[in-house]
C-alpha cells in the first residue's frame, strides 16, 4: 500500500496580540472646554496683533503665538480624535504633553504682560502721532520736549486698557488647559491600570506553578518498603546469664545484720524478694546454692575468706 504524502495547511488568520492604541473618547462638556481654548485665544490673538501693529513688544508678541498655538493643539486633539481617518495620528502622550506645554505658556503670558502694564505709569504729554504703513510698529508719537526723561513707549487709555486685558484673560486659557490636563491624565491612569499586563514576578510564580508535577498522596495506613534494607536480617538480643557471686559472699550479705542505733522496719511491710534474673531455657540449670550458717564467734568484713572455727 502507497503512504499518501504529508500535505501542510497554512493558519486562517495570524493571531494578533498587541495592544489596541489607547484613544480617549472625550464626553461633551471637554469638547465645550476645547472651544472656550480657541475662543479666548482667539480674542487674545486680536488684542496683541492691534498692539503690536502700533507698537510690537515681546509681550505681546508671546501672547500672540499663545493664542496661535492653542487653535493648532485643539485641532490635534478633536481631528485626531473624533475623525476615524486621522485617528492613527492620536497619541495620548501627546496630548498630555501639549495640554501641559500650553497651560505653562499660558501662565507666562498672564505674568509677561501684568509686568509690561505696570511699567506704564508716568504720564507724558503727546504732541502728535502719525502712521508710517507699517505692519509692525507703524505708530510714531512726539513726545513734548518738556519730559526730563526719554520714553520707550506710550501708550493711551485704550491700549493700557488692551494690555490689562490680555493679561487677564491669559489665566482663563490657563485654567481650561489644566483641566483637560487632569480629566486626560486620570482617564488614562484608570485605563492603564485597567489594562495593564501582570509583573515579571507573578508570570514567572506562575509558571513556575503550572510546570511542577502533581504528586498522588500517600495513605497514611501504607508502610512505605525501602528495598534498599529488605535483605537485612532481624536483630536477635542475646540475654547473658548473670555471674554468680561466691556462695560465702552471697551468704554473708544475706545474713548481716543491720548496724545498731537504726529502728527496724515495722512488720506490717513485706520484705521485699531478691531480684531473680530471667533463665534462658537453653542454657544449663544449676541447683540451688546451700545456705552457709555463720559463726556465732564473728563475721568476717566483706572481700575475707570465712575459716571455719578449730
Amino acid at each position: 500500500a502507497t503512504v499518501p504524502p504529508q500535505q501542510y495547511a497554512a493558519p486562517t488568520a495570524v493571531a494578533h496580540t498587541e495592544q489596541e492604541p489607547y484613544i480617549q473618547h472625550t464626553p461633551v462638556w471637554v469638547v465645550v472646554v476645547r472651544g472656550f481654548q480657541v475662543l479666548l485665544g482667539f480674542i487674545i490673538l486680536v488684542m496683541a496683533g492691534y498692539l503690536i501693529h502700533l507698537y510690537a513688544t515681546g509681550e505681546n508678541a508671546f501672547a500672540l503665538v499663545c493664542g496661535l498655538f492653542t487653535a493648532i493643539v485643539v485641532g490635534y486633539d478633536l481631528i485626531t480624535e473624533k475623525v476615524p481617518s486621522a485617528r492613527v495620528a492620536y497619541n495620548i502622550w501627546a496630548v498630555l504633553a501639549l495640554d501641559l506645554l500650553m497651560a505653562i505658556f499660558w501662565l507666562a503670558s498672564l505674568g509677561a504682560n501684568a509686568a509690561l502694564r505696570a511699567t506704564f505709569k508716568y504720564s507724558v504729554t503727546i504732541d502728535g502721532c502719525y502712521d508710517d504703513g507699517s505692519v509692525v510698529s507703524s505708530n510714531h508719537c512726539v513726545v513734548s520736549k518738556r519730559a526730563a526723561v526719554k520714553r520707550a513707549a506710550v501708550a493711551n487709555a485704550g491700549g493700557l486698557a488692551m494690555i490689562s486685558a490680555i493679561a487677564g484673560l491669559s489665566a482663563l486659557p490657563w485654567l481650561l488647559f489644566i483641566a483637560t490636563l487632569v480629566f486626560h491624565g486620570h482617564t488614562f491612569r484608570l485605563w492603564h491600570q485597567e489594562h495593564k499586563k501582570p509583573s515579571a514576578d507573578n508570570a514567572t510564580a506562575e509558571m513556575k506553578a503550572q510546570g511542577t508535577p502533581m504528586l498522588a498522596p500517600q495513605a497514611p495506613d501504607q508502610a512505605v518498603v525501602h528495598p534498599q534494607y529488605a535483605d537485612m536480617q532481624p536483630y536477635q538480643s542475646q540475654v547473658y546469664p548473670p555471674q554468680q557471686l561466691p556462695q560465702q559472699a552471697a551468704a554473708v550479705y544475706q545474713q548481716q545484720p543491720p548496724p545498731a542505733g537504726y529502728p527496724e522496719a515495722p512488720a506490717a511491710y513485706p520484705q521485699q524478694q531478691p531480684y531473680a534474673p530471667y533463665a534462658d531455657p537453653n542454657q544449663a540449670q544449676y541447683p540451688p546454692q546451700q545456705p552457709v550458717v555463720p559463726s556465732p564467734l564473728g563475721t568476717p568484713a566483706p572481700g575475707q575468706p570465712y575459716y571455719p572455727p578449730q
